[in-house]
């Protein structure tokens, strides 16, 4: 049979639940699965009773992303079932195989309405997901193949909900109430946590917090009750009531009730945040030497630009009340400290912070000899160009003062080294970093000086020039071409240069003009070439030379988009026994009268009925019909 003409298919295809009608089970117990039911028709009217049918089940969203959600395979035996199919979709029955649509939901999943369904590998075009609308029904569709033929029944099957399964709602429900009318259980909402809020003592002192007294705060505060002059409170911890006599808030705690605010309480160190005050929150003088601990400022206490010259009183800094490196550049407002400001020898190379102390820190001439110990001041406690000759006192720095190496490159001005200040012989090659002599440094180079290869024009050749190449500088010819003649001629237009026996000389390329300079093999052929002789053949397609199909085969064959066969081979044919050994395909006349005869075909070892032709209406005696 040829289902590719089933014009004629007919089939019923009935989608249900199938639910138990077992009032007191739990939703777990309710089986799940979709019923499909049918029967499929030949167009000779015969049920479809073939012993292999594959069947293909998808159920799809009714919108144009046309998702699979569900999918399903099974493979049946048919004979003697008149046609009849009834599976039921994903309740694991037997030979059932589930396809992977991409989330591998549930049956009764894919049919909520209530959430979008994501991930799914098999849509239309553009669409990877179905969001379910209110109302939104599903389709059913059915595939299946017999031999090589494969059917699909068209079109999609409608999914509808049958009377009951309309009000199967209310088996989630509690009374007509869903789930989203009742207060949902998480981490923080248990029935153990409502059970001990509302036990007896709880349940009041919730009820006094929420109705405070007449007298409580205005409408729209947290009312907290007053006190009814009891001093024992109730043998909860944490109720909490306002005292109108110590007119304090206090708490329950072990018995008592302690208040939260008290008053008069003195502020210490611990309370006040560092760097929290600053300038502006202390009076002129209000710090003195007494109030501070030695050592007790440090350098996070200390606002950046706190401490300004009018804060300091003359002399009441000394070495004792500044921690080794707690001043640093960013703590000193330039100028603000002067020389009445520091005691004789207070502040030595411990008290200063490389690099700290720059030029607008110093007044000028603050610093004297008298204020510098021999050998203090090292390379890194002078930032560059900090001291300047107005900070420096003719005569003040002698050789003593001077660490070694103290004075670097960094501390020398451009061009103050005159040639007086550098012995003879002071600058050495080692002195001389690479490629820092140019030309303009450089007045003249004998050729004495110069050894190995020169890059770049040779300007300065003399002499003149022997072998292929020859001449002077000036007058250089080309003569020859790996020792052989060229001769003095010139060439004409097209001319090419060519050997003729006994030099180079111009002539005329013999080129012929063609075009063509190979010939390559396309598809299906072999051999070709760039040069020399040039054939081309078929190429070999795998096929066995030979005669395909017979009284008991038929040859099957693959042709491809070049028109050959590459791929033969027989399908046996048999006759089967119901056609009385007739050939399988071959087509007969059977059961003759003197009005008509039928015509029948063997297929698959069954007799198909062609349908009868007429005859003349007069016998000829033998009764065959003709």
């Amino acid at each position: 049979m040829d289902f590719s003409t089933l014009t004629k298919l007919t089939a019923t295809v009935l989608c249900s639940f199938s639910v138990s009608a077992y009032a007191s089970v739990s939703l777990t117990e309710v089986p799940q699965g979709l019923t499909v039911q049918g029967r499929i028709i030949q167009p000779n009217g015969l049920p479809l009773e073939d012993s292999h049918v594959s069947f293909n089940i998808k159920v799809l969203s009714p919108g144009p992303e046309a998702c699979v959600l569900f999918e399903e395979n099974r493979t049946v035996n048919m004979s003697n079932s008149k046609g009849i199919i009834n599976f039921t979709l994903g309740a694991g029955e037997n030979g059932a195989t589930v396809v992977n649509t991409g989330p591998l939901l549930a049956i009764h999943q894919i049919l909520k309405n209530s959430a979008a369904i994501n991930g799914l590998s098999s849509c239309a075009a553009g669409y990877t997901a179905y969001v379910p609308q209110p109302g939104d029904a599903r389709k059913v569709r059915v595939t299946f193949t017999v031999g090589s033929d494969t059917i699909t029944l068209s079109p999609d099957f409608q999914m509808r909900s049958v009377p009951f399964a309309l009000e199967s709602e209310n088996a989630v429900a509690l009374n007509g109430k869903k789930a989203a009318d009742f207060i949902q259980k998480s981490a923080n909402v248990t029935q153990e946590k409502a059970d001990t809020l509302f036990l007896p003592a709880n349940f009041d002192g919730l009820l006094a917090l929420l109705n405070p007294a007449a007298n409580a705060p205005s409408v729209g505060s947290i009312g907290i009750p007053n006190s009814d002059g009891s001093a024992a409170p109730p043998a909860r911890d944490g109720l909490m009531r306002y005292d109108e006599n110590t007119q304090t808030v206090q708490v329950s705690v072990g018995g008592q009730w302690q208040p939260i605010v008290t008053g008069n309480t003195a502020v210490g160190s611990s309370n006040i945040e560092d760097g929290s005050i600053g300038t502006a929150d202390l009076a002129p003088n209000a710090v003195t030497a007494a109030q501070i601990t030695n050592n007790a400022v440090t350098t996070d206490k200390i606002a950046d630009e706190a401490i300004t010259s009018d804060k300091l009183m003359n002399m009441s800094i000394t070495n004792s009340k500044i921690a080794d490196g707690a001043i640093t550049f960013n703590k000193i407002a330039n100028g603000a400290i002067s020389t009445s400001k520091i005691v004789d020898s207070a502040i030595t190379s411990a008290k200063i912070l490389d690099g700290s102390i720059v030029t607008a820190d110093m007044a000028d001439a603050a610093i004297t000899s008298a204020k510098i110990a021999d050998g203090t001041i090292v390379t890194s406690d002078v930032a560059d160009a900090a001291i300047t000759s107005a900070k420096i006192e003719d005569g003040t720095i002698v050789t003593s003062d001077i660490a070694d190496a103290a004075i670097n490159s960094a501390k020398i001005v451009d061009g103050s080294i005159a040639t007086a200040d550098m012995a003879n012989s002071a600058v050495t090659t080692a002195k001389i970093a690479d490629g820092n002599v140019t030309d303009a440094k450089i007045n003249s180079v004998s050729g004495s000086k110069v050894t190995g290869n020169i890059p770049g024009n040779a300007a300065g050749f003399y002499g003149s020039l022997s072998g292929d190449v020859t001449g002077g500088q000036a007058s250089t010819v080309v003569q020859a071409l790996q020792g052989r003649s060229v001769a003095n001629v010139g060439p004409g237009a097209g001319q090419v240069l060519k050997w003729n026996g006994s030099q180079w000389t111009p002539q005329a390329d013999n080129n012929s003009g063609g075009t063509i300079t190979g010939v390559w093999p396309s598809t299906g052929l072999t051999g070709g070439g760039g040069s020399g002789s040039v054939s081309l053949g078929l190429t070999n397609t795998g096929v066995a030379a030979g005669w395909y199909g017979g009284s008991t085969a038929v040859p099957s064959f693959y042709v491809d988009s070049q028109g050959r066969i590459t791929s033969v081979s027989n399908v046996a044919v048999a006759a089967g026994a119901a056609c009385g050994g007739t050939p399988h395909g071959r087509v007969y006349f059977s059961g003759g009268t003197c009005s008509s005869v039928g015509i029948y075909q063997c297929f698959n070892g069954s007799t198909l009925s062609l349908g009868t032709v007429s005859v003349p209406s007069s016998c000829d005696g033998d009764g065959d019909g003709f």
